[in-house]
């Protein structure tokens, strides 16, 4: 008898351990949910990061019985569940009362959010768990630098997934970094690359002025991983140091090169252990050179290779895979085209992305200001001429302020005044593209994909010509951005145009 009394009492035993923790594990609950109800919390929410976030639950007895708010403590937290320690990336706390009214600050992410409720009076404690999918809303569009009566207001034109349209955001840095850019807007240039001091990739987009360069890790679509770029430079830079010119090769995580202001020009391929910091604008054994600020890259190739101009020396220059200094290049056809050797002063040069993919360089003759074209490819250190044309100018396109080559069919676009000029290097054509009358054009160019080139909505609008614009008499409100379609015949078609802008001074795209 006894012994079966004892095996009654450990099945009891077992069974109510058994209920117990079937009970913890299902509800998150470390109380008995007849006493306490949380109502009003959805079952998911869906909230942007850096925006307003609120939730107002309600609390009763079971019974229906009101209860005072002050008896309870509460924290909100959230629960990442793609992280395995429990760390502050894994937990992350948002609020100390009943109605949770916060500014979501998460990486865009799936996560649980916890209630915890405790009694003050019995420490017992009663867990409602929700789920909560934090996004961006600054995610996809263009990335607009204006200039603001000489300071610098970044604008965004965020592609709405939902309306499929661009939502314009302006002044993304003081509302979303909280933070003001000191100097005059020279700058905007998003990119996808490897970062040298974590190893991680990142979606990066560098800010410059003429008095400082910022460096936000946009991977989670957010603005609050900045740093200033001199933390990137592997060398000692002086104070106010900054970017001129930042080329990205196309590749995500794959060569970059940046032109500063001290005249050093740099290289990263963090893959292959280079890093920003060593002047490799300079022949073995040599000075550095003062090299122009148009730099020419192979696009989209895995292994660095840039074109770039001796200014002093009128000569073109080759930078090649790890080398840390400049090669003179070789020619093919050496009685038509002398790279070492060009005595004529460089106005523009671009890596073209026709279907043969060559480099357009626009040279002046520094005496006459006669204009000469020279079209090339390149095998290794040689160059192979294209074309050597001498251009006809009826539009003064030695004065062009902006020049920029169409991907598609390899024209010319170059701006004066208020008025966008097309040249056609085949058939050797000037016309007059674009007239805006009493406007003034601050920006023409053409989008370069430097990540997701498979995007058939990115890559047509990387084939439409891009005139930015402002009223001289009110530069910090008229701003606009126009696009055009181009086709072989006939002017360009304006198909897209969007306001709000102050002076545009760059443009770039967040893929």
């Amino acid at each position: 008898m006894k012994r079966l009394l004892f095996i009654t009492i450990l099945c009891i035993c077992i069974l109510n351990v058994f209920q117990s923790c079937q009970k913890d594990l299902g509800n998150y609950t470390y109380s008995n949910f007849d006493s306490l109800k949380i109502s009003g919390i959805d079952t998911s929410y869906l909230a942007y990061n850096q925006k307003p976030f609120q939730i107002k639950p309600n609390l009763a007895l079971i019974s229906g019985e009101k209860v005072d708010p002050n008896h309870y403590t509460y924290e909100w937290y959230t629960i990442n569940p793609s992280v395995a320690i429990l760390n502050a990336e894994k937990k992350k706390v948002l609020g100390h009362k009943l109605a949770l009214d916060t500014i979501i600050s998460l990486s865009p992410a799936k996560y649980l959010l916890h209630l915890r409720v405790t009694s003050k009076t019995d420490n017992t404690i009663t867990e409602f768990v929700t789920k909560i999918n934090v996004t961006s809303e600054l995610s996809d569009g263009w990335l607009v630098l204006n200039d603001i009566d000489g300071k610098s207001r970044l604008d965004m034109l965020n592609y709405n997934q939902t309306t499929f349209k661009y939502d314009l955001y302006q002044d993304i840095l003081k509302n979303f970094a909280r933070i003001d850019l000191e100097g005059t807007p020279k700058l905007v240039m998003y990119l996808n690359d490897r970062d040298a001091l974590t190893n991680k990739y990142a979606h990066r987009v560098y800010v410059g002025t003429d008095k400082t360069t910022v460096s936000f890790n946009n991977q989670e679509n957010t603005w609050t991983d900045f740093r200033n770029l001199k933390k990137e430079i592997f060398r000692t830079t002086s104070t106010g140091f900054h970017a001129e010119i930042i080329q990205p090769m196309g590749r995500g995580g794959d060569p970059v090169y940046i032109l500063d202001d001290e005249g050093v020009l740099m290289h990263q391929n963090v893959t292959q252990n280079m890093v920003y910091g060593s002047t490799i604008n300079r022949l073995n054994a040599g000075i550095r050179l003062k090299i122009s600020k148009f730099i020419a890259v192979n696009y989209r190739s895995s292994v660095a290779y840039a074109v770039v101009y001796d200014e002093k020396n009128q000569r073109f220059l080759i930078h090649n895979s790890t080398n840390y200094t400049l090669l003179i290049p070789g020619s093919s056809d050496p009685e038509i085209f002398s790279p070492e050797a060009m005595k004529m002063d460089l106005l523009y040069m671009e890596r073209v992305l026709t279907a043969t993919n060559q480099f357009y360089a626009l040279l002046k003759n520094p005496t006459s200001n006669k204009l000469r074209l020279v079209r090339f490819t390149h095998e290794g250190a040689i160059f192979n001429p294209l074309a050597v044309d001498d251009i006809e100018n009826p539009y003064g396109m030695e004065s062009a302020e902006n020049i920029a080559a169409d991907p598609t069919f390899g024209y010319i676009y170059y701006s004066i005044g208020s008025k966008v000029y097309q040249y056609d290097p085949f058939n050797k054509k000037h016309g007059l593209a674009v007239d805006l009358g009493t406007r003034r054009i601050s920006k023409v160019k053409f989008q370069r994909l430097v990540y997701n080139i498979g995007s058939n909505r990115y890559n047509d609008f990387a084939k439409k010509l891009m005139v930015c614009s402002y009223d001289p008499a009110n530069p910090n409100t008229s701003g606009k951005m126009d696009f055009y379609e181009i086709s072989l015949s006939g002017t360009p078609k304006l198909t897209e145009s969007y306001n709000g802008f102050g002076k545009i001074v760059d443009v770039s795209y967040r893929e």
